[in-house]
């Protein structure tokens, strides 16, 4: 499952699902003043345990927040299991962020970007791993 940019909601992008869980869906920010997006959460990665730990993988990558013409933004932090966290656009340049990928050996998501953010893509998602396991 995942998270969703909502129709007519301009300025949020939704986190992507994780292994173990639907990403939240981006948060319009008109209400509390223009263009004030949130983006959404990355959902939650899943548990195991074969490698002889307890290590949790493919978290979602969060989504995009930005403003055009409001004062803040939010980008929606990445899922446990190494999501990436969204970007963020705002007036001012010292205040953006770029996408981060997600974790490598993780398979987790890479964190999202807007189509308004030429100069941030989105964030590559985290390599996976292969385990074998078999009787000894």
């Amino acid at each position: 499952g995942s998270g969703q940019h909502v129709p007519g909601q301009w300025e949020a992008g939704g986190g992507g699902g994780g292994a173990g869980g639907s990403g939240t869906n981006g948060i319009d920010g008109r209400p509390i003043g223009f263009g004030n997006g949130r983006g959404g959460s990355g959902g939650a990665g899943a548990v195991s345990s074969i490698s002889g730990t307890s290590v949790t993988y493919a978290g979602g990558g969060g989504g995009f927040g930005s403003n055009e013409g409001g004062t803040t933004s939010e980008r929606g932090t990445g899922g446990t299991g190494g999501g990436g966290n969204g970007g963020r656009n705002t007036i001012s340049e010292n205040n953006k962020l770029a996408p981060t990928s997600g974790t490598a050996n993780t398979g987790g998501g890479g964190g999202g970007s807007s189509n308004r953010s030429v100069s941030y893509p989105g964030g590559s998602g985290g390599s996976g791993m292969v385990i074998i396991r078999y009787p000894v």
